[in-house]
């Protein structure tokens, strides 16, 4: 219990330490410009057929069917855009 409430003053004085360099009423977004994008995950459904050459091909690139179809969809929004 005595650990608790230790821990509990230590944060309360840093919190009231920080509150002279920032300005808590106004707050703004943060940007992290070196931070990697999230991903997000999405469910697909395609024929028995294409999902079995999808395979065969990261096979045959030695790569996670994941990352193939990235490059794929990367791709092909590339020359979306550039056309």
């Amino acid at each position: 219990m005595k650990d608790e409430r230790s821990e509990a003053k230590t944060l309360e004085s840093q919190a009231e330490r920080l509150e002279r360099f920032v300005d808590f009423s106004r707050p703004r977004p943060a940007v992290f410009p070196s931070l990697k994008p999230s991903t997000a995950r999405v469910t697909l459904r395609m024929p028995g057929w294409l999902l079995a050459e999808l395979k065969r091909e990261a096979n045959r690139r030695d790569v996670p069917l994941q990352a193939l179809l990235k490059v794929i969809l990367a791709d092909w929004i590339r020359e979306q855009s550039a056309a």
